[in-house]
């Protein structure tokens, strides 16, 4: 488990740990299922940059920017570049193998940039609104889209390094990772916490859904995409629910 947690974290987050892991496939593959917790490690920085910001500033705004900040760093905006590849791709309105060429090129098209624009604005808006216990589960839930589309999804490509994730990724897998989700936004954010798991469950599966419809599987890009999709609508449940 252990090894597992520190695969994942060195190969999602920019998070400094001077220790050395021998890479495989197959502990890669499994570590996925520790994303909520890895999650939750993110939600307690972000907790912890929003309690020294507070004390300099009480524009709210200015504080999720810095939040934003810190989340971008910690993370390298991986799942960013994922959810822009996403939508060129996507909207680019072409057949399936054209799709993929597009979400494979690394030069951002004009979906892409709209899509960052409007998460960027979104997410400023939300965190600034949004009580601090779903600032913390957040990145909890947003991670659970990872695992349950590496669980029940096909992978698009016949080669790359998340088809290694959905190799070793079974459905049990994802009852770990979701019993560990409810378990952290319960205690954190009690039945609201629950509430909103349950109804990100539900847009993680259409997404993945409405995605294998356009181009017979998903991606690492579109796992991405699901993941901070997942993160706007767990903020917006945040800021309904109070």
């Amino acid at each position: 488990m252990i090894k597992q947690f520190i695969l994942l974290t060195q190969f999602m987050t920019r998070i400094p740990i001077p220790i050395e892991v021998d890479y495989n496939e197959k502990d890669f593959g499994k570590s996925i299922k520790y994303f909520p917790i890895l999650g939750l490690l993110i939600g307690l920085i972000l907790y912890f940059v929003y309690f020294i910001a507070a004390k300099f500033t009480d524009n709210k705004l200015l504080i999720a920017v810095f939040l934003i900040i810190t989340e971008t760093v910690i993370t390298g905006g991986i799942h960013l570049d994922g959810l822009a590849d996403t939508f060129d791709g996507i909207f680019s309105y072409r057949p399936k193998e054209r799709i993929l060429e597009i979400m494979k090129d690394s030069r951002i098209g004009t979906n892409g940039a709209i899509v960052l624009i409007i998460y960027f604005l979104s997410k400023t808006v939300l965190l600034s609104e949004v009580g601090l216990k779903y600032i913390i589960i957040m990145p909890v839930i947003s991670r659970i889209a990872t695992v349950i589309n590496a669980g029940l999804g096909t992978y698009a490509r016949k080669t790359g390094m998340s088809n290694a994730i959905m190799d070793y990724n079974e459905k049990s897998d994802i009852l770990i990772s979701l019993i560990f989700t409810i378990v952290i936004s319960f205690f954190f954010a009690g039945i609201n916490g629950i509430i909103i798991t349950f109804i990100c469950f539900l847009f993680i599966l259409y997404f993945m859904h409405y995605i294998t419809k356009k181009i017979d599987g998903i991606t690492g890009d579109t796992m991405g995409a699901s993941l901070e999709l997942t993160s706007i609508l767990a903020l917006i449940l945040g800021v309904i629910l109070k």
